[in-house]
């Protein structure tokens, strides 16, 4: 027995209104937002040096880095294989060396994370012979605009062989003056 035309007209109108039902019953599926379309990176630099400037123009410190990236979400500059160096006209002779480092946004304050290695030439530089002043720790905030580097995690100072270590320190670079907040000992050899 074959089906008529009526027949085929209720099959149809059924599979018809089947798929309506299963259309209007599937969750609604939105085209993606702008927001999940546009990069997570505002600038990506590879070898790039940052040059800080003071009010007056005249340049404050250079970051030179491998890597540089900008958030865009929250506007943070990431940066691999840092090195902050003082202009030479201020005779600040500081170098500050760290794997990684970041400047968070609407902030001057630069931080060195990982292996950080602060070193001072100043006093090598008047007492002739002597070692260079050698700073290690895992963490520093450095404000370029005051001239002021801190932390408050574990710090070892190093000249010579002589070492102190210490919980948290301030160094005023600018006046070449090391600040050490608690838990300071050290061991000086002849």
């Amino acid at each position: 027995m074959r089906p008529g035309r009526g027949s085929w007209l209720i099959i149809l109108l059924i599979a018809a209104i089947a798929s309506s039902v299963i259309f209007m019953l599937a969750p609604a599926r939105q085209p993606p937002s702008q927001t999940r379309l546009r990069t997570e990176q505002g600038y990506y630099v590879r070898e790039g040096t940052l040059t800080g400037t003071g009010a007056d123009g005249r340049i404050l410190y250079r970051i030179t880095t491998q890597a540089a990236r900008q958030n865009l979400d929250d506007g943070t500059i990431s940066m691999q294989e840092v090195a902050v160096n003082y202009a030479p006209a201020d005779e600040i002779p500081w170098d500050m060396r760290a794997p990684r480092g970041q400047i968070p946004r609407d902030s001057n304050i630069i931080q060195l994370s990982g292996n950080v290695l602060v070193t001072s030439m100043a006093t090598a530089a008047t007492n002739r012979g002597q070692s260079p002043l050698t700073i290690r720790t895992d963490y520093l905030e450095l404000d370029p605009d005051t001239y002021i580097a801190t932390t408050n995690r574990h710090v070892a100072i190093e000249r010579s062989r002589d070492t102190l270590h210490a919980r948290g320190m301030r160094v005023y670079l600018k006046q070449d003056r090391l600040q050490l907040e608690s838990e300071v000992r050290g061991n000086f050899l002849p």
